[in-house]
């Protein structure tokens, strides 16, 4: 079962809607949307009170990822954003559609854009702004190029697919956590 922990006596806010895999670990002050995904192995650590994580609607948190705050203020998804298997983010922003990386790293009070694609292992330094609509790449990462035709289209529609996984996932009784925080079943711990 995921394990869901209150922190200074938060505990998080998960949509009845969302998949927590059962080996998440999901801590303190986080709200996850509905339909958003949190799959296995991922880490999501609210332990700073006065600042919250926050998943988006439909967002994909993948296997591996962490997504942490600092006294540096809030780590906030967009709707419909894609965190690729083993990415870091703490304390930044992910502008809607966007796309992370598998193992890319998001540095505290950086900016994703709306649709921005974060490639694969980059690392998108602390207080970077990465445009809308663009492709990032490198450590540190640097626009590489804009995002348009195909290829903004695969970025902005790629969360989709883990939404459609996530609901045959729940629909076989795997991943459903009730709305108080708790999976059912499992007392809260």
């Amino acid at each position: 079962m995921a394990i869901i922990l209150p922190f200074a006596g938060i505990l998080p806010r998960i949509h009845p809607t969302a998949f927590v895999a059962p080996n998440a670990v999901v801590i303190g002050n986080v709200i996850i949307g509905a339909e958003a995904s949190v799959w296995f192995g991922a880490v999501l650590r609210g332990d700073e009170p006065d600042f919250e994580i926050r998943v988006g609607a439909r967002t994909s948190v993948q296997d591996n990822v962490v997504l942490h705050v600092s006294r540096q203020g809030a780590t906030l998804i967009g709707e419909d954003v894609t965190i690729g298997h083993g990415a870091v983010l703490e304390s930044c922003t992910v502008g809607r559609g966007a796309l992370i990386g598998m193992n890319a790293v998001v540095l505290q009070k950086a900016e994703v854009g709306d649709e921005a694609l974060i490639a694969a292992g980059a690392v998108v330094g602390a207080g970077a702004v990465i445009p809308p609509r663009t492709l990032a790449a490198g450590t540190p990462a640097v626009v590489k190029k804009e995002l348009q035709g195909e290829s903004l289209r695969w970025v902005s529609t790629s969360a989709h697919h883990y939404v459609e996984l996530s609901r045959a996932y729940l629909d076989g009784g795997v991943g459903r956590v009730d709305t108080d925080g708790t999976e059912p079943g499992n007392g809260g711990r």
